[in-house]
């Protein structure tokens, strides 16, 4: 499972275990960019998917990667 836009990727035996592979892998890349990637030009068009991953809970990123609340792509940049 590859998140459009940004550089998040998983994979799972099932669809339930890609999405949590897929929800950790969107928090890592959020604490990676506030530590060290705001301020190189290719990711800071992804500040607000940042933000966005780091005021969802689980249930809401879920809902996101299902397309069943705006993309996580649509606020990619």
């Amino acid at each position: 499972m590859a998140v459009p836009g940004l550089p998040v990727a998983a994979d799972g035996a099932t669809l339930d275990e890609a999405l949590s592979e897929a929800i950790a892998a969107l928090r890592e890349y959020a604490d990676d960019w506030q530590e060290r990637l705001l301020h190189a030009p290719n990711h800071q068009v992804h500040r607000d998917c940042v933000l966005l991953v780091r005021l969802s809970d689980d249930g809401q990123l879920r809902d996101r990667l299902l397309g069943k609340e705006c993309a996580l792509a649509d606020r990619a940049g």
